[in-house]
């Protein structure tokens, strides 16, 4: 038999408002949470140090809602409740973080070239020394949003080929393109399974290959013309970061004019035929150019930057090149993307820059400038023949030193303003040779020899009053 006055439990039947009892634990969880701050490796200024994190610290919400209905069941509005929290995160040991610090000595000086689709990115030894993790593993959420935010700036939808032909005119041209993304996870995977290898690797400079999801294009270029423009048979590029806005005028210029260029089967095509007058009518800039040994301002200064960026496509193709000549001098525009030696001049009425269409097709030429980039492609589209164009056996040799500085007075600069247009080079020879086979049988065969004259620096300034 109970008596009357024992204690006894007794619980409370009770209703609640779970919304309004959510957004309680969410104003005392907005109070108490803290995010978890991994450490992390930096490189600052050559200097390696480590980022110390912190632990993190977050309500368990569910636990807390239990607590508070429990304590009203049972009537215990006076007493102190303990929130339930949850440590987030895991700190590295000393031991851990010395031999995370090891592997980041090891790449310091270390790039990674990455490349894809014909385009290259370079990787500094900062960011890679960021994905360097603990406890034997890499940072996967410095990979990842790495990864994530360099496919939002590469990432390509397809196009489908458009191509018009009127009064023997390409009026309109456009190449079908299959679009790509990149594989995230299969490429952070690949970076961190493969980070402590090159940190061993005696490289400096790590290539790698993009792995890419693409998309093809619904129509291809073949299927909307018969004239054999089927497919891309080479490329060539140049950059020209440093050049002046005239110039970079006249570059654009040209690279308007030969575009869309068809050349028939075993016809040749000529530079300087198909650019037409460079004159001040026809819409060109005066800009300063290399005649006669002399730097002097002349119309269409940049056209050379035009002919360089189609040798190398016509190179690349393996085409029958019949005509081009080097610089005389060693311009830095050139060599900006490229080794000297593979550059061409031109030269109303020469020197020129010809080649003959030895495809068995109509081959065309399509320019893409960049303003912004400051860059220019030549692409070459035909069918492809089976032909293997094969560059070896660079070589550079008879340096000399450059003479003094030239000083060019520039009546279109202010008194006293000075411009440097070309930094001295010495000169210089070299050579590569170039073979083109197709089937084990030799198509072309050339050893291409450039010999450059040293090259002062040049500057304008202008006239004192």
């Amino acid at each position: 038999m109970v008596a009357f006055w024992e204690n006894k439990d007794f619980e409370l039947d009770i209703i609640w408002d779970k919304i309004k009892l959510g957004a309680e634990i969410n104003l005392i969880a907005d109070q108490i949470d803290k995010p978890f701050i991994p450490t992390e490796i930096v490189l600052d200024e050559g200097n390696l140090k480590i980022k110390e994190g912190e632990l993190g610290m977050e309500v368990d919400k569910n636990e807390l809602g239990k607590d508070i209905v429990n304590s009203l069941k049972k009537y215990l509005m006076e007493e102190n409740n303990i929130i339930p929290v949850k440590i987030i995160g895991i700190l590295p040991s000393d031991s851990e973080k010395n031999k995370a610090l090891n592997l980041a000595k090891k790449l310091i000086n270390k790039k990674i070239i990455l490349s894809w689709e014909n385009n290259i990115n370079e990787v500094s030894d900062e960011t890679i020394i960021s994905w360097v993790g603990f406890e034997n593993k890499c940072n996967n959420n410095k990979i990842f949003e790495y990864v994530t935010n360099f496919n939002k700036s590469i990432r390509q939808e397809p196009r489908n080929a458009s191509f018009n032909f009127e009064n023997n005119k390409v009026t309109q041209f456009e190449s079908s393109k299959d679009g790509y993304e990149i594989d995230n996870r299969a490429m952070s995977t690949d970076i961190c399974n493969k980070i402590n290898g090159w940190g061993n690797s005696v490289e400096t400079e790590i290539k790698y290959e993009i792995p890419l999801i693409k998309t093809v294009a619904k129509i291809k270029t073949g299927e909307v013309n018969d004239l054999g423009i089927r497919e891309l048979i080479g490329r060539g590029t140049s950059s020209f970061r440093h050049s002046s806005g005239i110039r970079n005028f006249n570059v654009q210029k040209g690279a308007e004019i030969i575009n869309r260029v068809l050349v028939a089967p075993n016809e040749t095509f000529s530079f300087i035929k198909n650019l037409g007058e460079v004159t001040l009518d026809n819409g060109f800039k005066k800009a300063y150019v290399i005649n006669k040994g002399k730097t002097v301002l002349d119309v269409g200064g940049g056209i050379c930057q035009v002919s360089t960026t189609l040798f190398r496509a016509m190179l690349d193709a393996g085409l029958n090149i019949t005509d081009r000549k080097g610089h005389a001098y060693r311009v830095s525009y050139y060599e900006e993307d490229s080794k000297p030696g593979f550059d061409a001049t031109v030269f109303i009425p020469n020197p020129d820059l010809k080649f003959v269409n030895d495809t068995g097709n109509y081959v065309l030429i399509q320019s893409i400038y960049d303003g912004v980039k400051k860059t220019l492609a030549y692409e070459i589209y035909g069918t492809k023949d089976g032909r293997k164009v094969e560059i070896s056996n660079y070589k550079q040799w008879g340096a000399s030193s450059a003479p003094p500085d030239v000083w060019i007075d520039d009546p279109t600069l202010k008194p006293g303003q000075i411009i440097k247009d070309e930094s001295k080079v010495p000169g210089l020879k070299t050579s590569f040779e170039w073979k083109v086979t197709r089937e084990g049988q030799v198509l072309h065969q050339k050893t291409y020899v450039t010999s450059y004259t040293p090259w002062a620096a040049v500057y304008r300034r202008g006239l004192q009053i």
